[in-house]
């Protein structure tokens, strides 16, 4: 999909630093034009498709205010692309030697490829052989070959026929189908889920989680939790190459956006295997009448409620969908994702889903959900995503006890959460990102199986919860609070909290003290105070948090139940940035010593503010460096 304002909305966001947020395309036209006046640019398009000139020229007159040796660089496998926009220097990229196809070979089977046995060696340079040094073909077998510990299956993969075909990309294509045909079996309807998302789709893991929990992929059974399972399997699916590019900024602004997105012949492979039960297009009615997957994006024609019948995911994008009047009970679907519809009948809609244990609602014009949420007895996962006018959620909400994961992210006019989310027994992430709510509701005490609790953003929160109900919340793994400028302490009985493992409270801007005893944190690998720059300082006995490996900000007081600088010596796991503030407050420069910092390793950058010059004693008058000197050398040496 060649989407032009897409582009331009992400062009706008390269040059300016900010998103576009529903500015009108002539403004963000205009600021790109201002921004790149008289200046040389160059844009890098991957993997384009669109040989439609017409839509080219749209995208260029954007770029016209550039200087004389701007540039675009582009990828595509279609000479036709590099016709359509009057390519001045084509390059056609030469495959893989063997010797480099080997190195591509060796560093996909990782740790698998040391000390690799002659016959393994051997086995496996044919193989290589016949990937006739396509990178994507010997990037996907290596990681399937890595999992598999005997020579017999390395013969077999060797001499497969689909290896035989001469064609470049058939032979591509068959390195895929054979790699997918070794996959276990719960691997291969997780990666068969995927095909529901467009091509080039970028894929939130926690989302696609959510997706493959709803339908019954990864059971709910064992003491693992379900999400820890999922994440396995993602990661088994990223190592054999079916899901690339994983974005590895784990808790970007605390969201935990994990992301990647499938190689476009991979993502055809997932769509081939489904043959007519996947549906992309409203032709005839009659092709979808086996149809399990239905993804339709910018269809002109009302999606008439026959499409349904069997289908168990459904996305939709750009589309007009039918009202309830016209649509029956639907008992098949798990999955649904809405994008930018404008929809006045969206709450009866949905409630005939009654199955349904996923809903991600994004970019849809609605002002509430309806009360006949409650009909979907069977939702575990809602997502509300940039439905800006959306204003609450209805109290049924605590009717839909299955509920494991609430996201509500940029609901700008949601002020408060119903009391009735308490009775949601089995929730156990809640992510409000961008929303106007002031505190939080008392009922959440009630949430026991709570793993994860990400507030961001929230510019007028207050306060979390009283200190006692908060302290119920046992199970809780992760609290995100980034960017809650109102906020100016945390419940004391957050120190009971101990299976907590991520504490984020970056950009808290008024947070003014950590409460008493958070050194009983034990299992607490993150403590990000990055940004908090009214915190007056650490409680004494942090130094007890010796798992933490990102802090960002040391604060030393200057009261007695402050930490002295010395207990940051036990913390030898930081890594990434530090700063080290008030070391005005230091009353013996000797504390200093006993930091050790030469021996943190993994401190990227270290900012040390004095905030003042010392005042010292008499007796220190007759040393050879000043106090601030000697605390400086020793934090140093």
């Amino acid at each position: 999909e060649f989407d032009v304002e897409k582009l331009v909305e992400k062009l706008y966001e390269a040059i300016a630093g900010d998103k576009p947020n529903h500015l009108p395309l002539q403004h963000v036209s205009r600021t790109i034009s201002d921004k790149l006046a008289g200046k040389k640019f160059l844009v890098v398009m991957d993997d384009v498709w669109t040989e439609d000139h017409t839509h080219w020229e749209q995208f260029m007159v954007h770029l016209k205010s550039g200087a004389p040796g701007s540039s675009i660089l582009l990828t595509t496998r279609s000479r036709k692309v590099a016709e359509a926009v009057d390519s001045t220097y084509t390059f056609d990229m030469p495959f893989l030697s063997e010797d480099d196809s080997w190195k591509v070979f060796e560093q996909n089977l990782g740790s698998a490829a040391i000390g690799l046995d002659p016959e393994f060696v051997q086995v496996g340079t044919e193989i290589v052989k016949k990937c006739s040094g396509v990178p994507l073909a010997i990037k996907v077998l290596a990681g399937v070959l890595r999992g598999m510990k005997g020579i017999e299956e390395w013969q077999s993969i060797r001499d497969s026929n689909l290896l035989d075909v001469e064609d470049k990309e058939s032979k591509v294509f068959a390195c895929l189908s054979l790699s997918y045909f070794h996959l276990p079996r719960h691997l291969k309807q997780c990666f068969i889920h995927c095909s529901i998302f467009p091509r080039g789709y970028v894929i939130t893991r926690r989302l696609l989680i959510s997706q493959w929990i709803a339908h019954g992929f990864i059971p709910t059974n064992q003491a693992q939790q379900p999400e820890d399972v999922g994440i396995g399997y993602f990661d088994s699916l990223l190592k054999v190459g079916f899901l690339q590019d994983q974005d590895e900024d784990h808790f970007q602004l605390g969201r935990d956006k994990v992301t990647c997105k499938m190689h476009d012949l991979v993502h055809d492979l997932s769509r081939k295997i489904l043959q007519d039960e996947f549906v992309s297009k409203i032709e005839t009615i009659d092709q979808t009448k086996k149809c399990r997957y239905l993804s339709l994006t910018s269809c002109s024609g009302k999606v008439d409620r026959k499409l349904y019948g069997k289908v168990r995911a459904f996305y939709v994008s750009r589309c007009k969908l039918a009202s309830k009047k016209t649509m029956k009970k639907q008992r098949c679907i798990r999955s649904v994702i809405l994008k930018y519809i404008n929809i006045d009948s969206l709450p009866l809609f949905v409630s005939n889903f009654e199955y349904m244990g996923y809903l991600e609602i994004s970019n849809v014009d609605c002002e509430a959900l309806p009360d006949a949420i409650s009909h979907c007895w069977n939702l575990q996962a809602l997502h509300v995503i940039n439905c800006t006018r959306l204003a609450n959620l209805p109290e049924s909400i605590g009717k839909v006890k299955k509920l494991r994961t609430l996201e509500l992210d940029c609901a700008w006019n949601v002020r408060s959460l119903p009391q009735s989310i308490g009775d949601c027994d089995n929730l156990g992430s809640l992510y409000i990102h961008s929303c106007d709510i002031k505190d939080m509701p008392n009922s959440i005490e009630k949430l026991e199986n709570l793993r994860v609790l990400s507030v961001v953003c929230c510019t007028d929160l207050r306060q979390l919860l009283p200190s006692e109900p908060f302290g119920k919340l046992r199970n809780l793994r992760t609290i995100t609070l980034t960017d809650c400028w109102a906020l100016e302490h945390l419940p004391q009985c957050i120190t009971l909290l101990g299976h907590l493992q991520y504490l984020d409270l970056s950009s808290c801007t008024k947070l003014r003290e950590l409460p008493e005893g958070i050194g009983a944190l034990k299992k607490l690998e993150v403590l990000n105070l990055e940004r908090c720059k009214r915190l007056r300082g650490l409680p004494a006995g942090c130094g007890q948090l010796i798992r933490v490996q990102q802090l960002g900000l040391f604060v030393i007081g200057d009261r007695t139940k402050h930490a002295r600088i010395s207990e940051l010596e036990k913390l030898d796991k930081l890594n990434g940035e530090l700063q080290i503030k008030n070391i005005k407050h230091v009353k013996d420069p000797f504390d200093a010593e006993m930091v050790h910092l030469k021996r943190k390793n993994d401190i990227r950058k270290l900012s040390l503010d004095w905030s003042s010059r010392w005042e010292f004693g008499a007796r220190h008058m007759e040393e050879k460096l000043s106090v601030e000197e000697r605390t400086e050398e020793e934090l140093l040496n």
